[in-house]
């Protein structure tokens, strides 16, 4: 049922008639784009509807006033702001309100206690040019800061700067929340008084309302305001240079350094990660695959393909290149202190530095950077562990042998194991599986590989981080806590018992495998019963 005139006359006289439209061709715009994130699978086919209207408030308090509409007229709603999430971003159910967050730019940064009070329509890349500007930075997500400092915060938001900062969920401070009902909620010490500078109280620190290790994808309200915590950067300016979207930063080098090394094998980059950790050396560290220094060097998709192409097994077996980043956040000294260390431990090791370039083209600004991970035109990370280093490691191994029957329709990668870093100053391991394909072709396969991947996960033991918003919470619910999807719809029912706020999350995957034919052969797990449309 489209939204009425009624309640579109209410939703109007909110935001003035220039800030929402129910035009077809305003709404098509909205829709999950021509390429990058998750784009061309069956999961965007099947599951991303067409907006009915589209609004665009600019406070909390039009967005609260819009929940509470909603909630009246029982309109389901979905909040967006970049949208670069493709499909799970966008609405799975028909004539859906899609409340679009970008005029939210209230900004502000508190330089002595070190923190910036932000609403949903800003981008990293002005985020963290302020902040540099004054000394200090802000962890980027690992895809770039063309996204909404925000969403990041509250689903994902780690990348290599993680080494050395910690993980988002730790530099969330105060926050304004919208619960599904249309009630703000102030968190943390927002919840006594005008100062975001805290995250946990007082009482029961309720920052697991916004996300756990990946967010919940908005089924839970809208976060209007966050304060996302700075941490003291080196004062020397990163220069960009280049024509978007062929851009980069040039690096100060006696400050920042970016150094690869050559290593004999995964034990050996393990073990320096290990070693770094115990010295308190270094801002990042990271495994780095081999079809990443294709995509570097290719100005093209042709290109990319022609380089790739002369890869083998043999090639990527013996690639082991450790990309470790140095930074002198007190002085020159500082960065010359550790690189002596960090040549100390690799040279114990076996491995061998080679010729890097002083840019950075995603972590710590860019924010056309999303381009250089197209080469197949759509990718997705299957799966994020964030576990022990051991752990991350071995799952990635293990996620390489099952893709091999997956090839094609995935991208050929020659037993690639994935991208793997250490967090945390190695109190952590992270590792992340990409997959690529061509949108052009039958993705089928690719669907079928998200399941198998999650069913690998309950068979092996193995840590997943995307209960909930990426796979059947019915597979994987029973299977981790216990009874994990009782209580994730326990809470859900408590705040949104009519379900609109973007619905049929979390259980939008159970959805898709009822729905799509191809994937229900892949059940055999017991389910919701879901009445298909």
């Amino acid at each position: 049922m489209a939204i009425s005139q009624e309640a579109y006359k209410v939703l109007e006289s909110i935001v003035g008639h220039e800030y929402i439209s129910a035009d077809p061709v305003i709404c098509e715009g909205y829709r999950a784009g021509p390429g990058g994130y998750e784009c061309g699978l069956g999961y965007e086919r099947v599951m991303t509807k067409l907006p009915g209207c589209v609004i665009m408030p600019r406070t909390t308090e039009e967005v609260q006033k819009i929940v509470k509409v909603c909630n009246r007229y029982k309109i389901p709603f979905v909040p967006y702001s970049t949208g670069f999430y493709g499909a799970r971003s966008h609405p799975h159910v028909f004539d859906a309100l899609l409340i679009d967050l970008k005029r939210m730019t209230d900004f502000e940064i508190d330089e002595k206690h070190l923190y910036a009070f932000v609403g949903p329509g800003i981008i990293y890349s002005q985020l963290q040019e302020e902040a540099m500007k004054r000394g200090l930075y802000i962890v980027v997500g690992g895809g770039g800061a063309q996204v909404s400092a925000v969403a990041n915060m509250i689903g994902d938001g780690w990348s290599p700067l993680s080494y050395r900062v910690g993980l988002p969920h730790r530099r969330i401070l105060g926050t304004e929340l919208i619960l599904p009902d249309g009630e703000l909620v102030r968190l943390g010490s927002l919840a006594f008084q005008d100062d975001p500078f805290w995250g946990e109280g007082p009482g029961p620190d309720l920052r697991g309302l916004l996300r756990g290790f990946i967010g919940h994808r908005g089924f839970l309200g809208i976060v209007t305001k966050i304060a996302i915590k700075l941490l003291p950067f080196q004062p020397e300016r990163l220069e960009p240079t280049g024509i978007s979207p062929s851009t980069t930063l040039q690096l100060p080098p006696k400050r920042i350094k970016w150094i690869n090394f050559t290593m004999p094998g995964k034990d050996a980059m393990k073990q320096a990660m290990y070693e770094m950790a115990k010295a308190e050396i270094g801002a990042g560290a990271t495994k780095v695959p081999l079809f990443w220094r294709a995509i570097a060097r290719a100005k093209s998709k042709e290109e990319f393909w022609e380089l790739w192409s002369k890869e083998s097994e043999e090639t990527v077996s013996n690639f082991h290149i450790l990309r470790i980043l140095l930074i002198g956040f007190t002085s020159e000294e500082q960065l010359e202190y550790e690189e002596r260390v960090l040549m100390d431990i690799i040279k114990e090791l076996g491995g061998e530095a080679r010729r890097t370039r002083p840019t950075d083209e995603s972590w710590f600004k860019n924010a056309d950077s999303a381009g250089m991970w197209l080469m197949c035109g759509g990718y997705i990370s299957v799966e994020y562990i964030i576990e022990t280093l051991e752990h991350a490691i071995s799952q990635g191994e293990n996620y390489a042998k099952l893709k091999r029957g997956f090839t094609p329709p995935l991208m050929p990668d020659y037993g690639d194991t994935g991208w793997f870093q250490s967090f945390e100053l190695g109190h952590q391991g992270y590792s992340e599986f990409l997959i690529y394909w061509d949108p052009d072709e039958d993705t089928d396969r690719v669907d079928q590989f998200y399941v198998e991947t999650a069913k690998e996960n309950i068979r092996k033991r193995y840590y997943t981080a995307l209960l909930g918003p990426h796979q059947p919470l019915y597979l994987t619910g029973p299977a981790y806590g216990p009874n994990y999807h009782k209580w994730l719809l326990a809470i859900k029912n408590e705040f949104d018992p009519n379900f609109i706020s973007h619905p049929p999350k979390p259980l939008a995957h159970d959805e898709f495998v009822e729905r799509a034919e191809w994937m229900r052969p892949l059940k055999d797990w017991e389910g919701p019963k879901i009445v298909k449309s």
